[in-house]
């Protein structure tokens, strides 16, 4: 992951890169973005982030956590299994056991089983962009509590500011993105 800074003098610039590249990590979240560019106007109290979205996991399905058998299930990874009894029983019921903690009894037809086996359980694109606004939430100064957030694909971008975002940072916001984008299309930070 890749960080950016501008805009402050050189200490706060280093300062907040070392905080964005915590923060990111500390979330887990560091290998699934690649890369983040900060904007500090201290004078107008006016901050712009903005996060490139890299490498998302696939989704996980029943089939990739466990292992079929004849009216059992074998989780081969115990991450998910919360997920997977709440799905399981939310749809199935009565006909949903827990037999241990890594075996579950399962009463279905045969091609029950093989679209059981299909569904997915948990997909990390779905609670990604929370996350990594919950770290923007956490690099941003306390202070800037009014956010305007542009709409796009495969990337976050947020102002905040501590006033009213004006229509003027809101173009200039734009324009700094798309300069982002085409620097970093071209190789560069």
């Amino acid at each position: 992951m890749e960080v950016r800074v501008e805009g402050g003098d050189e200490f706060a610039n280093a300062s907040y890169t070392r905080i964005c590249q915590n923060i990111f990590r500390d979330i887990g979240l560091h290998s699934n973005v690649d890369n983040v560019y900060l904007y500090c106007n201290p004078g107008e109290h006016v901050f712009i982030i903005s996060v490139k979205i890299g490498r998302v996991p696939s989704p996980i399905t029943v089939n990739d956590m466990t292992i079929r058998g004849d009216k059992r299930l074998k989780v081969t990874n115990e991450k998910y299994v919360p997920r997977l009894l709440a799905l399981l029983w939310d749809k199935y019921g009565e006909r949903v056991k827990q037999l241990s903690r890594l075996e579950i009894g399962i009463d279905l037809s045969t091609e029950e089983m093989q679209e059981l086996m299909k569904v997915t359980v948990y997909d990390p694109r779905e609670d990604l962009n929370t996350r990594i606004l919950d770290a923007v939430d956490r690099i941003l100064p306390e202070g800037a509590r009014v956010r305007y957030t542009f709409p796009s694909t495969g990337r976050i971008t947020v102002i905040a500011s501590e006033n009213p975002i004006t229509d003027e940072w809101k173009r200039r916001g734009e324009e700094m993105v798309q300069r982002i984008s085409e620097s970093v299309s071209e190789g560069g930070a």
